[in-house]
């Protein structure tokens, strides 16, 4: 995953980091349409980027690494 500096997460957060788009690019951009395959492949590759490549139950055992497993106190009458 990108990292990204505290103050363009909030910019994104708020909904201010718009992408000013001009009237020429957005008539370049419908003048000449991507196919299903290109679109297709753009999305696997952002897929790819924005999913974990490693599965969750590893990083659920590092995160229980550190932990301390509680102690049962004994009941006195036992």
């Amino acid at each position: 995953m990108s990292r990204i500096s505290k103050r363009k997460l909030i910019k994104v957060l708020k909904g201010d980091l718009e992408m000013p788009v001009s009237k020429q690019s957005l008539l370049d951009q419908m003048a000449k349409p991507i196919t299903q395959e290109e679109w297709l492949k753009g999305y696997k590759r952002w897929v790819e980027q924005h999913t974990l490549s490693t599965p969750p139950e590893v990083y659920e055992a590092i995160e229980n690494i550190g932990k301390k497993k509680r102690r049962r106190k004994k009941n006195v009458n036992d």
